[in-house]
This record gives C-alpha cells, structure tokens and sequence, in this order.
C-alpha cells in the first residue's frame, strides 16, 4: 500500500470514524482503524460491532493494500501536525507516515483480523432523507429515549416505515416523543429500533452533508445503514417490539393552552433553580383561565419561585406537577416559536407540541403532588 494525501483532510476522516472506536475491547482490533486503499480511493473504516462507520479521504493512490493501525495513537499523531502532505506505505505490517519534517513508523495489525464491514445495497429498497431534516428528526426525539438496559428496546428509537412517511419514536416509559417524515422511497414498509445513541451519532455526522441520505435494513444481517456524501454508517437493530406508543396518544382533552415556548423555557429554567434534585425535580404548572401559566417551585432551605405569563387558556383552571427536566429536555430539543398543552387533568397523559404542527409531539406524565 502506498499513497499521498493531505494531512488535514486524514485528520478530518479520522475524526469521523473515531465514534466508532470504542476505549476499550475484548477484540484489541476493534481499537484499531482500517485504513485500505481500493478504486484508487483511500477509505478509512471503525467499528464496535453495534456501530460501523466508513469514510473516504482524497489521497493520491500509487498501491493498494490495508493495515489496521491503533486509532487512538494514529488520531492524536495527525491531529498535531501543521498542514503538509503525508507520504504513506506499507512495508512488513508497519505504516511508514512521512512529511517534508518528520518521519514516522506506525505498528499495524493485518486488515485480515479486522471484522468484515457492511456495504450499501447498490440494489434494493431505500429511503432518502433531507439531512436537515433527518436529523432534526433524531434530535427531537432521542432525549424520551430510556437509560436503563434491563429494557433494551426502550433504549431505542423506534423507525417505522408506512408508505411515504417515516415515524420517529423514543420513549422511556414516563415521556413519548414522536416525529413524522415525509420521505422517498422504494421500501416496503418496516419497523426496526436503532440505539439511540447510535443514531444521534449518525444524525451529528450526516445532518451536514450536502447530499440526500440514503437509508436501507438490511434483514439479514439485522442492520440499519445510512450512506450520505462519502460517508457509511452501519447499526445493529435492537431486538424486540416497541410498545405500541399510539395508545397512550390522547384523542381528546378538557383543556388546552397555547404560549409561548421562550416563556415556558424561562419559568422553567427560574423554577428548577428551587426545585429539589433529589426529589424529583418537580415544578409546578397553574392553567389559569383568564389567560395566564403560572410555574412555581419550593425549597424549605433555599426559597421559592413563581413565575407568570400570558397564555391562551380554554377549559377550567388547572394545577399540575412534572419533573422540570423532562420539560427542559424537550424545550432544548424541539424549536417551535409557540406551543400548544393539551390534558384530561389528574394523572393523565399530557401533550405538548407546536402550535398549528402535526409533525410532532410530546407526551409527558404529570407527576403525583404531595
């Protein structure tokens, strides 16, 4: 293997695929990159088994070959140089990396050692996503995504395919977020469940690429693969059934209030100053139908806060408690001038969502008060 590129563009790549590297391994391969040049491209390949991410650098290629080098020490060592152009080859498992200043010798593990790596179906059934879209998409949702690994699949983000319109669910059994997409598509209908954490990552890589993202399952091999620009991106599919969310969507409500969300996000954010942590983080809410939300919140040793503003209100008045982070979460994530609050009242599933939208909602359970 031999090739040229530009140091900054190596670093670039690098930096991609690193997400995928994990710290530690019982496979010490996996805490390597595959660096492999083919087609006269050089391409840089990371995985962790539930992750694979694949890029491509522009690199002059005089020989192909691969060699699998220590991500960490190979990252670190591009990260540092100055601009210049990086002459490569391999020679008896070592990566001799040489610039105008310095040279350098990389031990490698052979490419043969390293796991085999998913392809994009260059036949098939795909969706393209709008990368903005895409990953607003991911970003509104994978914060209702569960923590807790004794349910796995609550851990994921539910992607269900429906004719033309992708749904995106997370939930951790206390909130539900759901977002729908109009998308293109050759697919048949689907329903799979990515890490969230995983497709926050692929949202953070691809959402800036200037190409449609191309989104395909692959069954067989129980993958979820994203392709956008020169960048692939393989998850595994979290086994199980999500829980059938659309149940516990509210098909009416006694009371409804529109704000707006840069209101609520101050009340909030003031209140949660006096909230106590280790109880639950609870502020709460006062409906007033003379047109005014009020949020409140106590502390014996600290004090107290309340604060106003205008709303429109329909339906009797009304006092609720929620955990302020879960509200903090969602107005952190979702960008809507106004929002609109719908509730039966008493323990019943509350919605939020944007004002005039149908794209997208929130349920949030209100909290018991003591």
């Amino acid at each position: 293997m031999k090739f040229t590129c530009l140091s900054e563009n190596l670093n670039k790549g690098l930096s991609t695929v690193s997400k995928a590297v994990p710290i530690k391994s019982a496979l010490p391969v996996l805490t390597n990159v595959l660096l492999s040049t083919h087609d006269g491209r050089l391409q840089l390949s990371a995985t962790n088994l539930d992750m694979a991410i694949t890029t491509y650098v522009g690199a002059s290629v005089v020989q192909d070959g691969s060699i699998t080098i220590p991500a960490r020490i190979l990252g670190e060592f591009v990260s540092h140089l100055s601009p210049v152009t990086l002459v490569c080859h391999l020679k008896g498992g070592v990566l001799h990396v040489d610039s105008e200043r310095a040279k350098s010798k990389f031990n490698g593990t052979a490419a043969t050692d390293f796991p085999e790596l998913p392809a994009m179906p260059q036949e098939g059934a795909v969706i393209e996503l709008a990368p903005k879209d895409f990953a607003a998409a991911v970003n509104s949702v994978v914060f209702s995504a569960s923590i807790d690994e004794n349910r796995p699949v609550l851990t994921g983000v539910f992607l269900s395919l429906i004719g033309d319109v992708l749904t995106f669910a997370g939930s951790d059994g206390y909130r539900l977020s759901e977002r729908v997409l109009s998308v293109g598509s050759t697919s048949s209908d689907f329903s799979v469940v990515v890490p969230a954490k995983t497709l926050s990552e692929i949202a953070r890589v691809l959402g800036a690429s200037e190409d449609p993202i191309k989104m395909a399952i692959s069954p067989q091999d129980n993958l979820v693969l994203f392709e956008g620009g020169n960048v692939l991106i393989s998850s595994r599919i979290i086994d199980g059934n999500f829980p059938d969310h659309k149940k516990i969507i509210p098909a009416e409500h006694t009371l409804s209030a529109e704000f707006a969300s840069s209101d609520l996000l101050e009340a909030v954010k003031l209140a949660n100053v006096f909230a106590k942590k280790d109880a639950g983080s609870v502020v709460k809410l006062t409906f007033d139908p003379k047109g005014k939300v009020s949020v409140a919140s106590a502390r014996e040793e600290v004090g107290e806060n309340n604060t106003e503003f205008l709303a429109t209100v329909k339906g009797d008045a009304l006092e609720l408690s929620f955990n302020s982070k879960y509200l903090l979460d969602l107005l952190n994530n979702v960008k809507a001038e106004k929002l609109r609050f719908e509730t039966n009242g008493g323990l019943s599933a509350c919605v939020l969502k944007p004002a005039g939208q149908q794209e997208y909602l929130h349920i949030i359970m209100p909290m018991r008060q003591s």
